[in-house]
C-alpha cells in the first residue's frame, strides 16, 4: 500500500501534515514536562498516549485514502479499457459477418465468372461501401493472387504475393488479419477480412475488405477517453493505435511494471488493461485496450458544483476514523481545561502557551482529518459519478452502431439483382425470393422476419414467416419507401407495436428496390429490439451497484428496461431536462424516484460515423441508468 502513496499526491500531502503536526505535537509535550508542575505531569503522559492515537489514526485514514483512490483508478481505467475493447470487438463481429455474405453477391461471382463488365463491378462495390462506410477499400483477387477489381483509385498492386491468399484459398470461414500486404497498395498496417469466393464447387477467387482501423479507433478513443486519460490498443508486438501519439506513440513497445496490483507506465503513471469479453462468440484477434492515466491529482470534482446536489455518503470505515478523531480530541481538551485550572490556581503562568499550543495543534490535527474525510467522501461520489457516465455512455453507443448497421443492411439487400428481377416479372416465384432472405436471416439473427412487397404494397416474400404472404402491408411510411430513388435513402418505422413483431414494439427497416428510374417495392427487415436493447443494457450496467437502467425517446416513452414494472411504450414521469434535442454530453443529478434516492445519469443518442449525423434521420434517444444510494 505504501508504495502507490506517491502516485496520489493529496494523499502524500494528508500523511506528511498529520506527520508534522504529530511531531509538532511531540515537542510541546517534552517541553511541557520540562515546566510541568507535580500535579499536571499526568497531564502530558496523556498527551503522549494522544500522540500514539493519532499516529495509529492516521494509518486508518491514509490507508482509506489509498483504498478510495484505487477504487477511482480501477473504476475509470478499467471501464474505458473494457468498454473501449468491447466496442471495438462489436464493431468487427459484425465485419466477419459481412464479408461471408459479400462472397456470396450475385454480381460478384458474375464478375470473377467473366459475365459482368469490371466498371459495373466496381460501381456495385462502392455502392457497398457508400452504405457499409467502415471499409476504404474492396478488392477482388483471382485464386493466382491477381487483382481483378479495386474501388481504390491509388491501389496501383496488380497481383498480390500474400500468405494470406492461400491462407484464405484453403479456409471454410472468413480469415482475418492486421498487417502490411500488397493486396491494397498501401505501406502502413491494415486490418483485413478475406472470404474464397465459391460458385457451386467451384473456387473463383477472392473477397478482400480493408477495414478503416485508425479512423474507427479515433472515433472510439473520441467517444470514452477523458482529457487525463491515453487510450492504446496493443498487440504482441506493441502499440498499435493511440489516442494520444506524443505519450504512447504508435508502434511503441509500452513498458509496464507492478506495483501493488497495479500496471505502471514510465515509473509514474497508473494504466490498466483490458481484453474482450467477446461477443456472440466472437473473440478475434489477440487484443487488449489500455488505459492511462496522465493525471496524477487525485482532485474530486465538487458535485454541487455540477447542478447536482452533493450527496456524502461515508463508508462504515471512515465514520470510525472520524469519531475516533473527534473523541480522542474532546478527550484530550478536558485534561487541557483541567491543566489550565491547576495552573491558574498555582499561578504558573508559564504553562499557558504551552497548553494553548496543545489545542491549536489537536484541533488542527482534527481539522486536517476532518478535511481528509471530507475529500474522500467527495472522491467516492465523483469516482461512482464518473463510472456510471462510462456505462450509461456507452450503453447508448453501442445501440446507435447497432442501429448503423441496422441502417446498412436493409440499403444493401435491396440492391440484390434477384429482388429486382423477380418484382419485374408478372407472377413472382415467391419460394426463390424466401429461400433468398432465409439465408440472409440464418446469417443475421438480429432479425425476427425480413420480407419483400410490391408497389402495391402486397407481400411476396418472407424469410420466416410465410403466413404474412400476400397480405396487405400498409404502414403509414410506405409511400417514402415507394416514390424514392435514392439506394442512400431509409425509412424507419416509429418504436410501435407491429404485427410482424408478436405485436411488440419495435423498429422496422425498410429500402426501396429500384429498377432504372421505377420503385418496384421494398424490403422490411423486423429488428429483434426486445433481446437486443436488454442485453445492451444489462451489459453496460455496473456489477456491483443496485438499480436500473432504460433506453427512452424524447416524449419520455420507454423503449426497453431493466426496471422490474417498467415495460416497452410506458411512459417514465422525470422531468422535461433530462430529455433535450440539445444535450450533446452526459449529464447526472441525484433525485428521488419511486420513493428511493438514485444518482441518475443520462446519455444521449449522437449517432454513429453518417447514421443520423448526415443521412437526414432524426430519432432523439436517450439512455438513463438509475443506480440506488
Amino acid at each position: 500500500m505504501n508504495a502507490l502513496i506517491d502516485f496520489f499526491p493529496f494523499v502524500a500531502q494528508t500523511k506528511r501534515s498529520i506527520e508534522n503536526q504529530n511531531r509538532f505535537l511531540r515537542k510541546i509535550s517534552l517541553t511541557g514536562k520540562i515546566n510541568a508542575l507535580d500535579d499536571t505531569v499526568n497531564l502530558f503522559t496523556y498527551t503522549d498516549k494522544t500522540i500514539e492515537k493519532f499516529e495509529q489514526l492516521k494509518d486508518k485514514l491514509i490507508v482509506a485514502l489509498v483504498e478510495e483512490n484505487i477504487k477511482k483508478y480501477r473504476g475509470e481505467l478499467g471501464l474505458n479499457a473494457t468498454f473501449g475493447i468491447d466496442i471495438l470487438k462489436r464493431n468487427l463481429f459484425e465485419r466477419t459477418a459481412d464479408v461471408g455474405f459479400l462472397a456470396t453477391d450475385t454480381k460478384i461471382i458474375s464478375f470473377l465468372k467473366g459475365t459482368l463488365l469490371k466498371d459495373i463491378i466496381k460501381a456495385h462495390l462502392q455502392e457497398y461501401v457508400t452504405k457499409y462506410s467502415v471499409y476504404d477499400d474492396v478488392v477482388l483477387l483471382d485464386i493466382n493472387g491477381d487483382i481483378k477489381a479495386t474501388i481504390n483509385p491509388d491501389n496501383k498492386t496488380r497481383q498480390s504475393y500474400d500468405s494470406i491468399i492461400n491462407e484464405a484459398l484453403e479456409s471454410d470461414t472468413y480469415v482475418e488479419r492486421f498487417s502490411k500486404t500488397d493486396i491494397f497498395g498501401r505501406e502502413d498496417k491494415c486490418l483485413m477480412y478475406l472470404q474464397k469466393i465459391t460458385y457451386k464447387s467451384e473456387v473463383l477467387g477472392i473477397l478482400a475488405l480493408s477495414f478503416k482501423f485508425q479512423d474507427e479507433l479515433k472515433q472510439i478513443f473520441d467517444a470514452i477517453c477523458f482529457d487525463s486519460q491515453v487510450l492504446v490498443l496493443e498487440d504482441a508486438s506493441g502499440v498499435i493505435a493511440t489516442s494520444d501519439t506524443s505519450f504512447a506513440p504508435q508502434e511503441a513497445k509500452l513498458f509496464v511494471e507492478a506495483v501493488e496490483g497495479f500496471d505502471v507506465y514510465r515509473k509514474r503513471y497508473i494504466s490498466i488493461a483490458a481484453k474482450t469479453n467477446g461477443y456472440q462468440g466472437y473473440f478475434g484477434l489477440d487484443w487488449k485496450m489500455r488505459a492511462i492515466s496522465k493525471k496524477r491529482e487525485n482532485s474530486a470534482i465538487d458535485c454541487a458544483s455540477n447542478g447536482a446536489p452533493k450527496k456524502q455518503v461515508l463508508s462504515p470505515k471512515l465514520k470510525e476514523i472520524i469519531d475516533e478523531a473527534h473523541e480522542v480530541v474532546e478527550d484530550l481538551g478536558d485534561v487541557i481545561i483541567n491543566g489550565e485550572l491547576i495552573a491558574s490556581r498555582n499561578r504558573v503562568y508559564t504553562l499557558t502557551p504551552i497548553l494553548d499550543n496543545l489545542r491549536n495543534i489537536s484541533n488542527s490535527l482534527l481539522s486536517d482529518i476532518d478535511k481528509s474525510a471530507e475529500k474522500l467522501s467527495d472522491l467516492t461520489t465523483q469516482t461512482l459519478i464518473s463510472k456510471v457516465e462510462i456505462a450509461t455512455k456507452f450503453s447508448i453507443d453501442v445501440m446507435d452502431r447497432n442501429l448503423y448497421e441496422r441502417a446498412n443492411d436493409c440499403r444493401w439487400w435491396a440492391l440484390t439483382p434477384v429482388f429486382s428481377e423477380e418484382l419485374l416479372k408478372d407472377e413472382v416465384d415467391s419460394d426463390r425470393l424466401n429461400n433468398i432472405l432465409h439465408t440472409i436471416n440464418d446469417l443475421y439473427t438480429v432479425y425476427t422476419n425480413m420480407f419483400i412487397y410490391e408497389a402495391s404494397g402486397k407481400i411476396v416474400a418472407s424469410s420466416k414467416d410465410k403466413s404474412i404472404i400476400n397480405q396487405h402491408f400498409d404502414a403509414s411510411y410506405l409511400s417514402n419507401v415507394l416514390h424514392n430513388q435514392n439506394s442512400q435513402y431509409y425509412v424507419v418505422s416509429k418504436f410501435e407495436k407491429s404485427a410482424f413483431y408478436e405485436n411488440k414494439p419495435t423498429y422496422i427497416y425498410n429500402a426501396s428496390i429500384n429498377h432504372l428510374n421505377t420503385t418496384l417495392g421494398g424490403i422490411a427487415v423486423v429488428f429483434d429490439s426486445e433481446p437486443e436493447f436488454k442485453q445492451i443494457l444489462e451489459d453496460s450496467f455496473l456489477e456491483e451497484e443496485k438499480g436500473f437502467s432504460l433506453f427512452c425517446d424524447i416524449s419520455k416513452t420507454v423503449l426497453s428496461s431493466t426496471h422490474d414494472t417498467l415495460s416497452p411504450l410506458d411512459k417514465i414521469d422525470l422531468p422535461d431536462k433530462y430529455f433535450s434535442e440539445k444535450m450533446k454530453g452526459v449529464m447526472y443529478d441525484f433525485i428521488r424516484y419511486e420513493e428511493k434516492s438514485y444518482l441518475l445519469c443520462v446519455a444521449p443518442s449522437l449517432g454513429y460515423r453518417e447514421y443520423k449525423r448526415e443521412d437526414g434521420y432524426k430519432n432523439p434517444l436517450f439512455a438513463l441508468s438509475f443506480i440506488e444510494l
